[in-house]
């Protein structure tokens, strides 16, 4: 019996190692789930198999540089099952965020300045891959010595990928140079890494930072959230989180995930779970694989190989037009799939997909299926329309996308209004009597949705006096909805409810928001430059929606819940170390009306700064525009006054 077991843990630690290679020379042979459980039947017959220590990819054969890691970069223990991760959670404050799905990475910091960046390797020892990560804008060369005062040595820790957009034009750069062209976006990271040539490469990849380190902490940091407050002030881009206080929100947060998988542009294969209390996670500690006070989450994924039949073309509310592959059907996570995503053109035209190819796919969960690569090549080449199949408009071709620019195009039209009934609530009414009201030019944009009558609705196929009235109740019902429904249901590209809700937590009235400046919106804690110019050049071209629907009655509101106005139109820059931790002063602000930015400006108000005779460069900067500066004592007193 026991040399049955040994044999078996002979052959499971055999795989481990082949697939472990594979995938981190960026050619996987099994998907991820197949692969976690090969590695939990073999901690069922030998958890403490030296094999299982080893978190990443065996460096001992690489040419690269070794660098140990203090402390090691373990994995994560990972669950599939929504009641383990239930169970783990037992009602303490998690913090949650999105899994990227690429290659870990640590930067290290000497006075303020990138020294060293080394791949997770085994955990315990990494590969030097300074020049690589110096090619990376989002791997910043040096940090602002103001916002961690005294600690001038630290660590951050985090996940390299290439988007979407960013892989289609390093594919284009390899062919340029005559390099073979990668599988995949999630693969080719690990493969510029090892690469002692073409460093340059690294130039498309991004990095999300989630981890700080430094040997004396200070005590203001007490929480997750504290540490991702502190990284985002020295502008690492940080990958979407969210602090989740009771089941339901860890449910909305998986929700939300599962959306990103589908639509963003970022590979992602899961969430990653933190307990919120620093404090418990050095009470936890770890095990020899993992941290005690992290969990992640994945869906079960399950492959498949079919063969394309046709590829369609379809246009989106935004004039995105997408590929769609018609496959012979398979089964796939008890689902019977007969259509997968391809993205975008770009990446039909890297791959070469055309009919009668065979391709791999995967599915995990619930989440639509994806293409995953090319297995068997059929004849021939790909061909892009050359024109939008709902309006024959000629296509623009982005590097990355296909693109309608027609305004009228009816796939767009439809798109635009289902976006709004979907944000807005208005239940019933469905895609298919959508388009009947359009084919009987009843509604050509969602305002025409509050002029319709009885009479409209009962013109629609399969709709009866009943069904009629109730249509109609329901869009009398939906004129007042949340300003964050009346801004997502206008369908600007990239800002839904969570963005809106955020800014209008700072500027909690639609007139306000019309008037911002991409400066203004800059100033708050959470939004990217890009994303502020396409706020604010968004509301202008739906300003004329705008007019039309606040004149048909639509009320929307919106209630910031402010404690006093004291600090109303007031703006802050908080700098230094406090005796009361930096959250509680930021909410302090808020509640009174007053907003906080993260650089001093004409726009700021007030300086709140630990030493009110330091000579930092904001302190600098206040002193130049003649702005006020307060120490903590200022604050509170004048904040006293206001209740």
């Amino acid at each position: 019996m026991k040399s049955n077991v040994d044999s078996e843990v002979f052959r499971l630690v055999e795989k481990i190692l082949m697939h472990r290679k594979a995938y981190y020379a960026g050619s996987p042979k099994i998907s991820d789930y197949e692969y976690d459980q090969i590695e939990e039947r073999l901690k069922e017959l030998n958890p403490e198999h030296p094999v299982l220590s080893h978190v990443g990819a065996d460096v001992q054969g690489s040419k690269l540089k070794k660098v140990s890691h203090q402390p090691h970069m373990l994995s994560l223990a990972k669950t599939y099952k929504v009641d383990d991760l239930m169970t783990w959670a037992d009602e303490k404050n998690i913090l949650g965020t999105y899994k990227i799905d690429g290659v870990s990475l640590s930067l290290i910091y000497k006075n303020h300045t990138l020294v060293l960046a080394k791949t997770r390797g085994n955990g315990k020892v990494g590969e030097d891959v300074t020049d690589k990560a110096r090619w990376v804008s989002s791997c910043l060369p040096s940090v602002d010595k103001d916002v961690l005062n005294d600690v001038s040595n630290f660590e951050v820790r985090g996940e390299l990928f290439c988007s979407q957009e960013q892989f289609s034009r390093l594919v284009e750069e390899m062919r340029t140079l005559g390099l073979e062209t990668p599988s995949s976006s999630r693969n080719i990271v690990a493969g510029i890494l090892g690469r002692k040539q073409h460093t340059e490469l690294a130039r498309y990849f991004g990095f999300f930072v989630f981890d700080l380190i430094w040997d004396s902490r200070d005590q203001v940091v007490k929480t997750e959230e504290d540490k991702f407050n502190i990284l985002q002030k020295l502008n690492f881009d940080l990958p979407a989180y969210k602090i989740l206080k009771n089941k339901q929100a860890i449910t909305d947060f998986l929700e939300q995930t599962q959306d990103y998988i589908e639509n963003g542009s970022i590979a992602i294969d899961g969430a990653v779970f933190s307990y919120n209390d620093l404090s418990l996670h050095a009470k936890l500690g770890y095990t020899s694989h993992h941290p005690r006070y992290k969990l992640s989450f994945k869906w079960q994924g399950e492959t498949a190989t079919s063969k394309i039949y046709d590829i369609l073309w379809n246009t989106s509310r935004l004039g995105i037009v997408t590929p769609v592959a018609v496959i012979e059907t398979v089964n796939l996570s008890g689902a019977n799939i007969s259509n997968v995503t391809l993205y975008n053109a770009a990446n039909v035209m890297n791959f070469n997909l055309k009919p009668g190819d065979v391709i791999e796919l995967v599915r995990s969960g619930e989440v639509i299926p994806k293409f995953l690569r090319v297995v068997d090549e059929g004849s021939g080449q790909c061909q892009l329309p050359k024109k939008c199949q709902s309006c024959e408009h000629q296509l623009v071709f982005d590097e990355v996308r296909l693109i309608c620019e027609n305004p009228e195009c009816p796939a767009q039209k439809l798109g635009g209004i289902l976006n709004w009934i979907k944000s807005i609530g208005i239940d019933d009414l469905s895609e298919k009597r959508l388009e009947a009201l359009i084919k009987n030019n009843l509604v050509s944009e969602f305002s025409d949705l509050y002029k319709l009558e009885l009479e409209d609705l009962l013109s629609l196929p399969l709709t009866k006096e009943k069904m009629a009235k109730k249509l109609l109740a329901n869009i009398e019902k939906s004129k007042h909805p949340s300003l964050p429904q009346f801004l997502s249901g206008l369908g600007i590209k990239g800002v839904g409810a969570t963005s809106w809700e955020l800014l209008l937590n700072s500027y909690p009235t639609l007139e306000e928001l019309q008037k911002l400046s991409v400066e203004q919106i800059c100033d708050i804690k959470g939004f990217a430059l890009k994303t502020a110019e396409v706020i604010v050049c968004g509301l202008k071209v739906k300003n004329h929606d705008i007019q039309k629907l606040l004149k048909l009655g639509i009320s929307p509101h919106w209630d910031p819940h402010k404690k006093s106005d004291k600090f109303s139109h007031k703006t802050f820059v908080i700098t230094g170390t406090f005796s009361t931790p930096r959250k509680k002063i930021i909410q302090a602000i808020e509640d009174a009306g007053g907003k906080v930015q993260s650089a001093v400006s004409s726009n700021t108000s007030v300086l709140l700064i630990a030493d009110v005779q330091s000579n930092s460069s904001k302190a600098k900067k206040a002193r130049e525009l003649k702005i006020p500066m307060w120490n903590e004592q200022d604050f509170f007193n004048s904040l006293e006054d206001s209740f």
